[in-house]
């Protein structure tokens, strides 16, 4: 396995305002792109809705994966449904549906366009205990990145023979460049497809963690 790791930290991401409360924008794609100029292919962020009621930006051409990681949340899409979500429970919904809220609350984001696609998940490392993330990409898809966001405490991983310490409301993005030949997949083995790594909670609290996939 052929990867790139960064580690942000969680100082040099940009704060912004919507409104409904405050935005923080972690990592877009490609570096240099910005939300505001609607010129990313993905982007992770994290934002307060600190108001009883809001409406949510129209995004054209963007699909979106929303996490709630603290509080409660309906999420109202115009003629289509209603959602209640509560700490660790998502939705995921394209950007020009006309979308309401109600409730304040914490949430997580990762918004795709064109290609890109992705999904969250939560894991909850337990204390002084390793925790062996596993995900396997199906045949029909690239890897382009897998993200680690800790929403409390600290966890240490080992990527290719470097060691990286999380911190909370840092993200560690490891990004994957060996493309799957789509046409080919016989020529591959499920090894291919897996990607594994070992994170270690050393502390006496357990960690949690929200995880991005990203693929094309």
């Amino acid at each position: 396995m052929s990867y790139s790791v960064q580690l942000i930290k969680k100082e040099d991401y940009t704060p912004t305002f919507w409104s409904g409360g405050m935005a923080t924008e972690i990592i877009t794609y490609p570096l240099g792109s910005t939300y505001a100029e609607k010129n990313f292919l993905w982007r992770l962020g994290f934002a307060r809705i600190d108001i009883p009621e809001s409406t949510f930006t129209n995004l054209p051409n963007v699909s979106r994966h929303l996490m709630v990681t603290e509080g409660r949340v309906i999420l109202t899409h115009e003629n289509k449904y209603s959602k209640t979500l509560v700490p660790f429970e998502q939705d995921s919904f394209l950007g020009d549906w006309n979308t309401a809220t109600k409730g304040t609350c914490s949430v997580f984001n990762l918004m795709t366009k064109r290609n890109y696609n992705g999904e969250l998940t939560h894991i909850s490392i337990k204390p002084e205990n390793d925790f062996n993330f596993k995900y396997n990409l199906s045949n029909d898809k690239n890897l382009v990145a897998i993200c680690f966001y800790p929403l409390n405490g600290i966890f240490e991983t080992n990527i290719d023979d470097e060691n990286f310490k999380i911190c909370t409301g840092d993200l560690l993005c490891i990004n994957y460049y060996d493309c799957i030949n789509t046409n080919a997949v016989d020529a591959y083995t499920t090894s291919d497809f897996e990607h594994k790594f070992n994170l270690f909670n050393s502390y006496k609290e357990t960690v949690e963690v929200i995880v991005s996939i990203i693929y094309k």
